[in-house]
Protein backbone atom coordinates (compact mmCIF):
# COMPACT_ATOMS: atom_id res chain seq x y z
CA UNK A 1 0.00 0.00 0.00
CA UNK A 2 3.12 2.40 0.87
CA UNK A 3 4.60 1.57 -1.95
CA UNK A 4 1.45 2.42 -4.33
CA UNK A 5 0.81 5.51 -2.61
CA UNK A 6 4.35 6.43 -2.87
CA UNK A 7 4.58 5.69 -6.77
CA UNK A 8 1.06 7.83 -7.28
CA UNK A 9 2.53 10.58 -5.38
CA UNK A 10 5.32 10.81 -7.49
CA UNK A 11 3.99 10.11 -10.63
CA UNK A 12 1.25 12.95 -9.73
CA UNK A 13 4.30 15.51 -8.76
CA UNK A 14 6.02 14.25 -12.02
CA UNK A 15 2.69 15.46 -14.33
CA UNK A 16 2.83 18.82 -15.91
CA UNK A 17 0.89 22.02 -15.35
CA UNK A 18 -0.65 24.16 -17.73
CA UNK A 19 0.19 27.73 -17.28
CA UNK A 20 -1.67 30.11 -20.32
CA UNK A 21 -0.96 33.52 -20.46
CA UNK A 22 -3.79 35.57 -22.54
CA UNK A 23 -2.75 39.23 -22.99
CA UNK A 24 -6.12 41.34 -23.77
CA UNK A 25 -4.09 43.82 -26.85
CA UNK A 26 -4.75 40.99 -29.64
CA UNK A 27 -0.82 39.52 -29.11
CA UNK A 28 -1.21 35.45 -29.07
CA UNK A 29 -1.41 33.31 -26.11
CA UNK A 30 1.23 31.92 -24.41
CA UNK A 31 1.55 28.19 -22.46
CA UNK A 32 4.10 26.80 -20.44
CA UNK A 33 3.83 23.16 -18.92
CA UNK A 34 5.27 22.84 -15.48
CA UNK A 35 5.67 19.71 -13.44
CA UNK A 36 3.72 20.00 -10.30
CA UNK A 37 6.95 19.74 -8.24
CA UNK A 38 8.86 22.82 -9.66
CA UNK A 39 5.80 24.95 -8.71
CA UNK A 40 6.16 23.46 -5.15
CA UNK A 41 9.77 24.11 -5.63
CA UNK A 42 9.23 27.70 -6.66
CA UNK A 43 7.06 28.56 -4.25
CA UNK A 44 8.96 27.04 -1.02
CA UNK A 45 11.75 29.33 -2.30
CA UNK A 46 9.58 32.37 -2.72
CA UNK A 47 8.49 31.87 0.85
CA UNK A 48 12.05 31.33 2.06
CA UNK A 49 13.21 34.30 0.34
CA UNK A 50 10.71 36.38 1.64
CA UNK A 51 11.08 35.32 5.25
CA UNK A 52 14.95 36.08 4.71
CA UNK A 53 14.18 39.49 3.35
CA UNK A 54 11.52 40.25 6.45
CA UNK A 55 14.18 39.33 8.84
CA UNK A 56 16.94 41.45 7.37
CA UNK A 57 14.55 44.36 7.21
CA UNK A 58 13.76 43.95 10.58
CA UNK A 59 17.37 43.55 11.46
CA UNK A 60 18.03 46.78 10.13
CA UNK A 61 14.73 48.30 11.73
CA UNK A 62 16.07 47.50 15.12
CA UNK A 63 19.43 48.76 14.38
CA UNK A 64 18.61 52.07 13.11
CA UNK A 65 15.99 52.49 16.16
CA UNK A 66 18.59 51.30 18.65
CA UNK A 67 21.14 53.73 16.91
CA UNK A 68 18.63 56.71 17.19
CA UNK A 69 17.70 55.62 21.03
CA UNK A 70 21.44 55.36 21.95
CA UNK A 71 21.84 59.11 19.76
CA UNK A 72 18.53 60.68 21.91
CA UNK A 73 19.90 58.96 25.12
CA UNK A 74 23.60 60.46 24.83
CA UNK A 75 22.36 63.53 24.26
CA UNK A 76 20.36 63.84 27.20
CA UNK A 77 22.86 62.67 29.25
CA UNK A 78 25.26 65.27 27.95
CA UNK A 79 22.48 67.32 28.93
CA UNK A 80 22.49 66.24 32.40
CA UNK A 81 25.99 66.07 33.09
CA UNK A 82 26.11 69.67 31.98
CA UNK A 83 23.24 70.28 34.55
CA UNK A 84 25.59 68.52 37.24
CA UNK A 85 28.73 70.44 36.66
CA UNK A 86 26.55 73.32 37.29
CA UNK A 87 24.78 72.31 40.06
CA UNK A 88 28.98 71.23 41.73
CA UNK A 89 30.06 74.71 40.37
CA UNK A 90 27.12 76.36 42.63
CA UNK A 91 27.83 73.92 45.26
CA UNK A 92 31.56 74.96 45.63
CA UNK A 93 30.39 78.81 45.55
CA UNK A 94 28.05 77.77 48.32
CA UNK A 95 30.72 75.91 50.50
CA UNK A 96 32.90 79.32 50.27
CA UNK A 97 30.03 81.54 51.17
CA UNK A 98 29.10 79.04 54.38
CA UNK A 99 32.80 78.93 55.06
CA UNK A 100 33.26 83.00 54.93
CA UNK A 101 29.93 83.03 57.02
CA UNK A 102 30.97 80.80 59.91
CA UNK A 103 34.68 83.04 59.77
CA UNK A 104 32.28 86.33 59.77
CA UNK A 105 29.85 84.97 62.81
CA UNK A 106 32.95 83.47 64.64
CA UNK A 107 32.37 79.95 64.14
CA UNK A 108 34.28 76.71 63.23
CA UNK A 109 34.63 76.84 59.28
CA UNK A 110 35.96 73.52 59.31
CA UNK A 111 32.81 71.37 60.51
CA UNK A 112 31.76 70.34 57.45
CA UNK A 113 34.76 71.26 55.01
CA UNK A 114 36.97 68.91 56.10
CA UNK A 115 39.11 66.71 53.72
CA UNK A 116 38.34 63.42 55.18
CA UNK A 117 36.73 61.39 52.57
CA UNK A 118 33.07 61.83 53.69
CA UNK A 119 31.75 63.41 50.88
CA UNK A 120 31.60 66.94 49.13
CA UNK A 121 32.81 68.32 45.97
CA UNK A 122 36.58 68.96 46.31
CA UNK A 123 38.27 71.16 43.43
CA UNK A 124 39.83 67.90 42.13
CA UNK A 125 36.09 66.25 41.86
CA UNK A 126 35.05 69.00 39.55
CA UNK A 127 38.41 68.79 37.62
CA UNK A 128 37.59 65.27 36.83
CA UNK A 129 34.11 65.58 36.32
CA UNK A 130 34.87 68.95 33.86
CA UNK A 131 37.66 66.01 31.76
CA UNK A 132 34.92 64.02 31.75
CA UNK A 133 32.62 66.30 29.94
CA UNK A 134 35.76 67.29 27.61
CA UNK A 135 34.58 64.27 26.38
CA UNK A 136 32.15 62.69 23.60
CA UNK A 137 29.13 62.37 24.48
CA UNK A 138 29.07 58.64 23.91
CA UNK A 139 32.24 58.24 26.35
CA UNK A 140 30.52 59.59 29.17
CA UNK A 141 30.25 56.33 32.08
CA UNK A 142 26.89 55.62 33.66
CA UNK A 143 28.88 54.61 36.69
CA UNK A 144 31.09 58.79 36.64
CA UNK A 145 27.48 60.36 36.05
CA UNK A 146 26.15 58.75 39.09
CA UNK A 147 29.12 59.50 41.48
CA UNK A 148 28.75 62.88 40.69
CA UNK A 149 25.40 63.13 41.04
CA UNK A 150 25.94 60.97 44.65
CA UNK A 151 28.71 63.87 45.51
CA UNK A 152 26.49 66.47 44.62
CA UNK A 153 23.38 64.91 46.78
CA UNK A 154 25.88 64.16 49.87
CA UNK A 155 26.85 67.70 49.48
CA UNK A 156 24.01 69.65 49.48
CA UNK A 157 23.08 67.38 52.79
CA UNK A 158 26.36 69.02 54.21
CA UNK A 159 25.33 72.42 52.97
CA UNK A 160 21.59 72.66 54.21
CA UNK A 161 22.63 70.77 57.89
CA UNK A 162 25.65 73.65 57.81
CA UNK A 163 23.20 76.38 56.91
CA UNK A 164 20.65 75.45 59.51
CA UNK A 165 23.39 75.60 62.31
CA UNK A 166 23.89 79.31 61.09
CA UNK A 167 20.34 79.75 60.88
CA UNK A 168 20.28 78.50 64.58
CA UNK A 169 23.21 80.24 65.45
CA UNK A 170 21.73 83.46 64.47
CA UNK A 171 18.67 83.57 66.01
CA UNK A 172 20.57 82.52 69.07
CA UNK A 173 22.51 85.46 68.90
CA UNK A 174 19.36 87.51 68.51
CA UNK A 175 16.84 85.97 71.15
CA UNK A 176 20.52 86.87 73.07
CA UNK A 177 20.90 90.03 72.11
CA UNK A 178 17.10 90.86 72.70
CA UNK A 179 17.36 89.85 76.03
CA UNK A 180 20.29 91.40 77.11
CA UNK A 181 19.79 95.33 78.70
CA UNK A 182 20.61 98.00 76.24
CA UNK A 183 18.80 101.10 76.72
CA UNK A 184 18.41 103.10 79.88
CA UNK A 185 14.73 102.70 81.81
CA UNK A 186 13.86 106.15 81.66
CA UNK A 187 15.00 109.45 80.73
CA UNK A 188 16.69 111.33 83.78
CA UNK A 189 20.20 112.07 85.17
CA UNK A 190 21.58 109.23 87.73
CA UNK A 191 21.74 110.68 91.50
CA UNK A 192 23.28 107.51 92.90
CA UNK A 193 25.80 105.01 91.46
CA UNK A 194 26.10 101.38 91.75
CA UNK A 195 28.29 99.99 94.87
CA UNK A 196 29.28 101.45 98.12
CA UNK A 197 27.79 104.52 99.37
CA UNK A 198 26.76 106.65 102.02
CA UNK A 199 23.15 106.15 102.67
CA UNK A 200 21.33 109.15 101.73
CA UNK A 201 18.32 108.70 105.13
CA UNK A 202 20.55 106.57 107.10
CA UNK A 203 24.21 108.00 106.71
CA UNK A 204 25.39 104.74 106.91
CA UNK A 205 27.50 102.73 104.29
CA UNK A 206 25.66 100.49 102.04
CA UNK A 207 25.77 98.14 98.87
CA UNK A 208 24.30 99.81 96.42
CA UNK A 209 23.12 96.94 94.00
CA UNK A 210 21.83 99.86 91.42
CA UNK A 211 21.81 103.31 89.66
CA UNK A 212 19.23 105.66 90.91
CA UNK A 213 17.92 107.88 87.69
CA UNK A 214 16.25 110.63 88.69
CA UNK A 215 12.99 112.92 87.12
CA UNK A 216 9.65 114.40 87.06
CA UNK A 217 7.09 112.11 88.54
CA UNK A 218 5.37 110.11 85.93
CA UNK A 219 8.16 110.26 83.60
CA UNK A 220 7.53 106.51 81.56
CA UNK A 221 9.56 103.29 82.93
CA UNK A 222 10.40 101.11 79.53
CA UNK A 223 11.75 97.74 79.52
CA UNK A 224 15.59 97.82 78.58
CA UNK A 225 14.93 94.37 76.96
CA UNK A 226 12.66 91.66 76.37
CA UNK A 227 11.65 89.15 79.13
CA UNK A 228 8.40 88.11 80.88
CA UNK A 229 7.31 90.08 84.12
CA UNK A 230 8.21 87.57 87.34
CA UNK A 231 7.05 90.55 90.08
CA UNK A 232 5.01 93.04 89.92
CA UNK A 233 3.40 94.87 93.19
CA UNK A 234 5.33 96.13 96.21
CA UNK A 235 8.30 95.00 97.88
CA UNK A 236 9.70 96.45 101.23
CA UNK A 237 12.11 99.12 100.66
CA UNK A 238 11.83 99.24 97.08
CA UNK A 239 8.28 100.34 97.23
CA UNK A 240 6.17 99.41 94.15
CA UNK A 241 8.53 97.57 92.48
CA UNK A 242 8.48 95.48 89.03
CA UNK A 243 11.27 92.47 88.24
CA UNK A 244 11.53 91.30 84.45
CA UNK A 245 13.13 87.53 83.64
CA UNK A 246 14.99 88.39 80.05
CA UNK A 247 16.44 84.39 79.71
CA UNK A 248 19.96 83.63 79.21
CA UNK A 249 21.12 84.50 82.47
CA UNK A 250 19.71 88.28 82.58
CA UNK A 251 16.91 89.90 84.98
CA UNK A 252 16.24 93.50 85.74
CA UNK A 253 14.53 95.16 88.69
CA UNK A 254 12.48 98.87 88.93
CA UNK A 255 11.90 100.06 91.98
CA UNK A 256 10.03 103.38 93.67
CA UNK A 257 7.58 103.70 91.01
CA UNK A 258 4.32 105.51 91.22
CA UNK A 259 2.03 103.09 89.02
CA UNK A 260 3.04 99.68 87.43
CA UNK A 261 1.65 98.56 83.97
CA UNK A 262 2.03 95.61 83.62
CA UNK A 263 0.72 91.87 85.27
CA UNK A 264 2.87 89.08 86.46
CA UNK A 265 3.58 86.71 83.57
CA UNK A 266 3.33 89.35 80.95
CA UNK A 267 5.85 89.15 78.21
CA UNK A 268 7.29 92.84 77.34
CA UNK A 269 9.68 94.02 74.46
CA UNK A 270 12.63 96.40 74.86
CA UNK A 271 10.84 99.57 74.90
CA UNK A 272 8.01 98.52 76.49
CA UNK A 273 6.12 101.22 79.29
CA UNK A 274 6.01 99.10 82.48
CA UNK A 275 5.52 101.38 84.87
CA UNK A 276 6.17 105.64 86.09
CA UNK A 277 8.40 106.48 88.27
CA UNK A 278 7.70 107.90 91.76
CA UNK A 279 8.84 107.80 95.18
CA UNK A 280 7.43 104.99 96.98
CA UNK A 281 9.00 102.32 99.36
CA UNK A 282 12.42 104.02 101.12
CA UNK A 283 12.99 106.94 99.03
CA UNK A 284 14.14 110.78 99.27
CA UNK A 285 12.47 111.77 95.97
CA UNK A 286 11.05 110.87 92.34
CA UNK A 287 12.88 108.35 90.91
CA UNK A 288 13.71 104.81 89.24
CA UNK A 289 15.91 102.77 91.31
CA UNK A 290 17.46 99.94 88.38
CA UNK A 291 19.37 96.94 88.86
CA UNK A 292 20.90 94.46 86.05
CA UNK A 293 21.49 90.93 87.40
CA UNK A 294 23.23 88.36 85.69
CA UNK A 295 23.54 84.23 86.69
CA UNK A 296 21.89 85.60 89.75
CA UNK A 297 24.75 88.22 90.85
CA UNK A 298 23.81 92.06 90.49
CA UNK A 299 26.26 94.05 87.58
CA UNK A 300 27.15 97.55 87.25
CA UNK A 301 23.96 98.88 85.23
CA UNK A 302 25.88 101.82 83.44
CA UNK A 303 27.93 99.63 80.63
CA UNK A 304 24.11 98.10 79.89
CA UNK A 305 22.53 102.34 79.33
CA UNK A 306 25.25 102.26 76.63
CA UNK A 307 23.76 100.05 74.25
CA UNK A 308 20.75 100.65 71.99
CA UNK A 309 19.50 104.18 72.58
CA UNK A 310 16.39 103.76 70.73
CA UNK A 311 13.72 102.09 72.96
CA UNK A 312 12.04 100.86 70.26
CA UNK A 313 14.82 98.90 68.94
CA UNK A 314 14.72 98.17 65.38
CA UNK A 315 16.97 96.63 62.71
CA UNK A 316 20.45 98.58 63.75
CA UNK A 317 19.78 97.30 66.98
CA UNK A 318 18.99 93.75 65.72
CA UNK A 319 22.55 93.56 63.85
CA UNK A 320 24.30 95.43 66.50
CA UNK A 321 23.28 92.97 68.82
CA UNK A 322 24.17 90.04 66.75
CA UNK A 323 28.10 91.05 65.62
CA UNK A 324 28.71 93.03 69.01
CA UNK A 325 30.68 90.29 70.04
CA UNK A 326 32.56 89.51 67.20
Amino acid sequence: MLRRFTARLFKSAARPVSIFVIPHNGMPSVRFNLPVALLFVMGAAWTGVTVWAGYIAGRHFDYYVTKADNKILRTKMAYISTEVEQGLAYLDQTKRTDSQLRKVLGMDPTVYDGDDGIGGPQKSDIADFRRMLAAKASEIKEESLNNSIERMQEESRRRLSSYNEIALYLADRHNGARATPSIWPAQGRITSPFGYRIHPLTHAVEYHSGVDIANAAGTPIHATADGMVRHAGWVHGYGMCVVLDHGFGYSTLYGHMSEILVKEGQRVRRGDVIGRMGSTGTSTGNHVHYEVWTSGVPRNPVPYLDGEKDAAGGMAGLFNGIFSGL
